[in-house]
Order: C-alpha cells, then structure tokens, then sequence
C-alpha cells in the first residue's frame, strides 16, 4: 500500500515513465517542458498532495529529460540482469473516488479484507483510493464497496518485477517503459514497492510483454 506523499521531483519521474510517448519525447529531447508541465500538473498535484508551482515542474521536467537522454539502451538492458518476472492474468482495476472524511475508512475496510488473504493492492491518492486486484477477488468484496461508486477497468495483466540490483525504482521503471515500448507494448500503469515494481498492462499484451522483460534479465 502507498500512502506516502511523493515530492515534485518523484511525482515528475513516475508519471513520465508510465507515459512511453512523454518518456521518449523527452528523452530525445523534442518536447517542449512548458507544454508538458501544464499537461501533467494536475497529475503532480494529485501524486505530492500540494499545489504546485508550474515552473517547479518544468524544472523538474528538464532535469528528469538530461538525465534520461544520457542512458544508452545497452547500459540500462544490462541492469535487469537477475531480475525475477512473475504474470498474473484477469486483473481488474478499482478506483473508488473518496474525500478527506472517508478515506481512511475505505482503506481499513480494504486492509481488512487483505488480511483475509484476498489478492487486493491499495494504492492511496488525493481524493481516490486505487485498488489492483482479480476479478475472483473482486467478486467477494465489491458490494462492501458498491456506495463508493468504484469506476471499474477490466482487461489487463500485471507484470511483478523482483529486484536483483540496487537501482532507482524510478531508473528501472523508465528502462521496463522503453523496452516495451520498443517492441510495441504500452504500459498502462505501474506502482512501486521497495522490494518490487508492478507494471499493468493490456491482456492481449502480456505474453509478449513477459518474454520481453524476461528475454533481458538472463
């Protein structure tokens, strides 16, 4: 679960490596940062919790694009060596919408349930609660949820990447985003832990996006 508030800095660099076309825009330094601040600043705002200041994201922004146009694809391929792929299929994704009053409720009424040993991943943000679960999953708690008026996103897989180096989360998300993007698999979503990185993506894309991720790691 992740309720941890990101900084600018940290907000910048997982939503831009969730989005392959502003990961590679930028890392070929071909986008204007002005425009891509406006772009995702409600995004940063949702993710840090505060009001942002548009010109911290730009700076953000152009630190973030030196950095990734300074990695060569062969340097960052080599950093997945080692690392452990696990795929599981039928994922659904949960938002349910929540205010400062009944957060902390829908999440203890969440936990709970994990506890149980229900396959549900919670992931907290300003004003929502994500959760990633299973659609066998779903099927034993959604009608505690249903007056939460959850929005629903069905057909997707998840990827869990296991570390095998010690590695910024955000570095690795950024060469898990290109390489699939490379061979024609867009990411739809990722979430972090300190042990592991989950990446969802389209169902019809997982099989290719597993050979791929596990193709690099030998």
């Amino acid at each position: 679960m992740s309720g941890r508030r990101n900084s600018v800095q940290e907000s910048v660099r997982v939503i831009i490596t969730q989005n392959p076309y502003l990961y590679r825009g930028l890392r070929m330094q071909v986008i204007n940062y002005s425009a891509v601040a406006r772009y995702i600043q409600d995004q940063v705002r949702e993710m840090s919790g505060n009001e942002v200041d548009p010109n911290t994201i730009v700076t953000a922004i152009m630190r973030f694009s030196r950095e990734a146009s300074k990695q060569e694809p062969s340097q960052q391929q080599g950093a997945l060596a080692g690392s452990r792929f696990n795929l599981v299929t039928d994922i659904i994704d949960i938002t349910i919408p929540t205010g400062t009053s009944n957060q902390t409720a829908v999440v203890e009424q969440l936990s709970k349930l994990q506890k149980r040993g229900l396959n549900i991943k919670i992931h907290q943000y300003q004003g929502s609660v994500k959760v990633i679960t299973t659609s066998e999953a779903m099927s034993e708690f959604m009608q505690e949820l249903w007056q939460y008026h959850p929005v629903i996103r069905e057909g997707y897989s998840e990827l869990n990447v296991s570390h095998a180096q010690e590695t910024s989360m955000y570095d690795r998300v950024a060469l898990l985003t290109d390489l699939l993007f490379r061979h024609g698999v867009h990411l739809v979503n990722a979430f972090f832990s300190p042990s592991e990185i989950s990446l969802i993506v389209n169902e019809e894309d997982a099989s290719k996006a597993f050979e791929v991720l596990r193709s690099q790691s030998r």
